[in-house]
């Protein structure tokens, strides 16, 4: 009869949990679109896309970062207390490190592949994400720039990955937007280690490139706390599955 109860009082200690993070997004995003010269005075800020501009290849939440580089070199900008995808502020900076040669926009604000930050051939240059959760793993959708001939390599974690930018682009930023098909509009990387609190990915051209290109990024929470267990169950609300990390330092008593 202990037992029972202790199952049942168990269940109920689950199902508390559930119906409180039933509202809560565990997968965050954060999206970041850079924003060249012709809008130079578009302050850095959050903006809540509509339409085709509000896609990027990881489906998320409409509100997206501006990071306004104006029309100078953006080496050392950054971009502090970056909004999640839902407008919530975050704790995560992005910074241009070094190697960047200038900025471009043709089209409008929101428009993600239109404007970009690009690298001169030869060169490599960095970017950082900081203020992370030491505790996760993140994935990251590096997005280059509209028009056809921007191939860019990216690199993070020790790999890397090439963006070729041919496929459906136009002859230049004023052409249609790319279909978001991995390899070709962006590159995405996967479970990358955040146990430092800061990520820095690199860009360089790739063989089928003039330019390096940047024009937008996703950061997402790749899963759970990595120490913290995990269980599926249902959401009583709905009967959706729900996965609830349960803190490891989490202590359950019940009386006899």
């Amino acid at each position: 009869m202990k037992n029972h109860t202790m199952i049942r009082r168990l269940v109920n200690v689950v199902a508390i949990a559930v119906m409180a993070t039933a509202n809560v997004s565990i997968a965050q995003v954060i999206n970041v679109d850079i924003q060249g010269t012709q809008y130079g005075n578009v302050a850095p800020g959050i903006a809540d896309y509509t339409g085709a501009s509000a896609n990027g290849p990881i489906v998320s939440g409409t509100t997206w970062n501006y990071f306004n580089v104006g029309g100078t070199v953006p080496n050392g900008q950054s971009l502090l207390n970056l909004n999640d995808d839902s407008g919530a502020t975050t704790t995560v900076d992005v910074a241009f490190g070094t190697g960047w040669l200038g900025s471009f926009a043709d089209g409008a604000p929101n428009n993600l592949q239109g404007d970009r930050t690009f690298i001169n051939t030869g060169v490599t240059g960095t970017f950082t994400i900081s203020g992370l959760d030491i505790s996760k793993d993140y994935n990251l959708a590096l997005i280059t720039g509209v028009s056809s001939g921007f191939g860019t390599d990216f690199t993070a974690g020790g790999t890397t990955k090439t963006a070729t930018a041919v496929a459906g682009a136009g002859a230049n930023a004023n052409g249609p937007l790319l279909t978001f098909t991995n390899g070709v509009s962006h590159v995405l990387f996967s479970g990358l280690d955040g146990s430092t609190g800061s990520i820095t990915f690199s860009v360089t051209d790739s063989a089928v490139g003039v330019n390096g290109v940047l024009a937008g990024l996703q950061i997402e929470v790749a899963g759970a706390d990595l120490d913290d267990p995990v269980i599926t169950t249902l959401d009583p609300a709905n009967g959706a599955t729900v996965g609830v990390a349960l803190d490891a330092n989490l202590v359950v008593t019940f009386d006899e």
